[in-house]
């Protein structure tokens, strides 16, 4: 199994892959993004120096990894406006002329955008996109994806499932760092719009003050509280035979940001456990290389869905809101107790009749087909009209085409984890320096610092103010698909 390890500047390429690292990642956040919206993690999910930060940087790396016949992916992670879209495609233009391998994509638009162009850089669905079920990876792959980086709740069985019939994808799972209850797509939905300041000068304590848009950090999920559900050093070594088995070939490090000591033991822990007989002695090698007990990514121990804090509001006005887009469960509980007739009629005080919204969480490939399958029991309820508000791309596609050639009268809702959607009280907040004051913080080496207010730029609060759940780009993607995919049908 190869190793894919974070790159956070080029002079680190030499010892990553003389560690282990099989293929390279890094991310992108130069002034242009800045100046417009912010220093934050809208470009690719992570802040400050997870990110390459010039044209430069990114053909240096591109050139040292080359030189190595090392793979260099370039994630491009997020849900982005159309005007962002222009931008990206110009820099996955210049990525690609650099030597660039491929992208790590999640929003519908980038990858139409990147198709029309006539890109040749590989794709990679990110994993913030949930993939689980045939149907997303069909369509995905019809807008050029040939690898997925599978949803972190799922076991080797289950990946052999979801890849077979899939012929050329390749797919990743995560090995090594980066282990959070809000996993993968959930972390977009819970964290809303989310702004830290970048890192100055190490070390350097007489620094000027660090500027954000949020001194409190009361919209990271990840900080604010104590953090004692994240383990340091999670791991999954023991795991990787298995999923090896179910056909995945790339192991993947978290980790972008991290100190370049941190992630070469990571990796060469990695390397070194492919010798160990069993799991007794790659947990004695945790133990010995990490000084703590080992602590294991997948299994028993990974949080569930479960575990996630559900939806606080109803997509859809006036109708009784069933399931939960967080909470696997919940869903299947809610879809039970409609197809059983348990559910009788829905008023809002006055006698109407207000109909039922059935929040719908990325699903697995049983979950979809009993969707389906559900379908024309539920639509057909006289005065009980259904919407059901979905959250991946298959289930969107599945859903629109069964009620295309079966008629059935069903609205469609495009949920918070497939589209960008930044919550108005979180933008509220970050507009008032009366509910931002500054605080004293400790800087990366444990040096006091001040945190102070910043108001946005104008062209992020502009960014704000026209949300929209499916840019053009996404439209026309999706269109397209049901086009196809209606065709297929037939």
């Amino acid at each position: 199994m190869r190793y894919a390890v974070p790159l956070n500047a080029f002079h680190e390429v030499a010892a990553l892959v003389e560690a282990g690292a099989g293929e390279l990642y890094c991310g992108y956040q130069d002034d242009w993004w800045v100046r417009r919206y912010g220093d934050h993690d809208s470009a690719s999910r992570r802040q400050g120096r997870a990110n390459l930060s010039t044209r430069r940087e990114l053909e240096r790396c591109a050139s040292e990894a080359r030189a190595r016949a090392i793979p260099l992916w370039l994630a491009l992670n997020s849900r982005y406006t159309e005007p962002q879209l222009g931008y990206l495609t110009s820099l996955c233009r210049d990525f690609e002329r650099m030597g660039g391998t491929g992208v790590i994509v999640s929003d519908v638009g980038l990858l139409w955008r990147l198709r029309q162009e006539g890109s040749g850089l590989r794709r990679c669905l990110s994993i913030l996109a949930v993939a689980q079920n045939r149907a997303t990876l069909t369509a995905f792959r019809r807008l050029g994806v040939s690898r997925v980086v599978l949803p972190r709740f799922m076991c080797p069985e289950e990946a052999s499932a979801l890849l077979e019939g899939m012929s050329g994808m390749e797919a990743e799972v995560m090995a090594f760092f980066d282990k959070c209850p809000w996993v993968d797509g959930y972390c977009r939905h819970r964290h809303g719009v989310t702004y830290l300041p970048r890192e100055v000068t190490d070390g350097d304590v007489e620094a000027p003050p660090l500027h954000t848009f949020d001194t409190t950090y009361q919209s990271h999920a990840c900080l604010g509280k104590a953090c004692d559900y994240l383990e340091p050093y999670p791991c999954a070594a023991c795991d990787l035979g298995g999923f090896e088995c179910a056909g995945v070939g790339l192991a993947k490090l978290g980790g972008r940001g991290r100190a370049l000591d941190e992630r070469l033991r990571a990796v060469r822990f990695l390397v070194s456990c492919e010798a160990q007989d069993g799991d007794e002695g790659r947990r004695d090698l945790y133990r010995r290389t990490f000084d703590r007990p080992c602590s294991c990514y997948y299994g028993p121990s990974i949080q569930s869905r479960r575990a996630i804090e559900p939806v606080s509001e109803t997509p859809v006005r006036g109708a009784l809101t069933m399931g939960s887009q967080t909470d696997l469960a919940a869903f299947r509980d809610a879809l039970a107790a409609l197809v059983e007739g348990r559910i009788g009629g829905v008023t809002d005080g006055t006698s109407s009749r207000q109909g039922i919204a059935l929040l719908v969480p990325p699903l697995p490939e049983a979950d979809l087909q009993a969707l389906l399958l559900a379908l024309p029991v539920l639509c057909p309820r006289a005065g009980m009209p259904l919407s059901v508000c979905v959250n991946d791309l298959g289930t969107l596609v599945s859903l629109a085409c069964a009620c295309r050639r079966s008629q059935l009268s069903c609205t469609l809702v495009v949920g918070t984890l497939l589209a960008r959607s930044d919550h108005p009280a979180d933008v509220a907040h970050f507009l008032s320096p009366q509910e931002n004051p500054a605080r004293a913080i400790w800087g990366p080496f444990g040096e006091p610092r001040t945190l102070a207010y910043q108001r946005p730029p104008q062209p992020l609060i502009d960014h704000w103010a026209h949300p929209s759940l499916l840019e053009p780009s996404a439209q026309q993607a999706l269109r397209e698909l049901l086009a196809s995919s209606d065709d297929g049908a037939r």
